[in-house]
C-alpha cells in the first residue's frame, strides 16, 4: 500500500513540474527561424542548408512583432509584415495579422534532418494571403 501512494505521489509531482519547453510567454516567439524540406516541401529542391528561407521574429515596443522572411534562391529577397499580434492558448500560441489568425505557435513533432530523426518541439506555422493587395506570406519552421 506505501508503494501505492508513492506512485502517486511521483505522478502528482511530475505532473505540477511545468516544463519551459510548454512556455506560452509571447516573448519566446521572438527570434530566428529555420526550416527544411519537411516542414516546407516548397523546400524539397534546396540541397544547401544556407540557401532555405530564414524567418526573423522581432517584437516591438507597443508588444506586436514584425516577421521578415529572408529568401536566397532564385535571388536574394525579403518580405516583411508588420502589427502581428498574439494570443496564448493552451498549447502555445496563435498568430493574429489585421485581426485574423493567420498562425500557430504550437508543440508538434517534426522530422529534423540535422539530426536525422523526429522530435518534438515548439513549430511555428504561419500563412497570411491578401488577394486585394497580392500579397502572400507562408512560413513553417522552427526556432534556431
Amino acid at each position: 500500500m506505501k508503494n501505492f501512494f508513492a506512485f502517486l505521489l511521483l505522478l502528482g509531482v511530475l505532473g505540477s513540474c511545468k516544463s519551459d519547453d510548454l512556455s506560452q510567454d509571447s516573448n519566446e516567439l521572438e527570434g530566428v527561424y529555420r526550416t527544411n524540406a519537411f516542414l516546407d516541401p516548397l523546400c524539397i529542391a534546396i540541397t544547401d542548408e544556407n540557401q532555405l528561407p530564414r524567418l526573423d521574429i522581432v517584437k516591438k515596443n507597443n508588444g506586436t512583432f514584425d516577421l521578415t522572411r529572408t529568401n536566397f534562391i532564385p535571388q536574394p529577397a525579403t518580405q516583411k509584415l508588420s502589427g502581428f499580434t498574439t494570443k496564448e492558448v493552451k498549447d502555445g500560441l496563435e498568430l493574429y495579422y489585421e485581426n485574423t489568425k493567420v498562425g500557430t505557435y504550437v508543440v508538434g513533432k517534426w522530422y529534423d534532418d540535422k539530426k536525422d530523426k523526429e522530435v518534438s518541439s515548439k513549430v511555428l506555422m504561419v500563412s497570411y494571403s491578401n488577394q486585394s493587395k497580392s500579397e502572400f506570406f507562408f512560413y513553417a519552421g522552427v526556432k534556431k
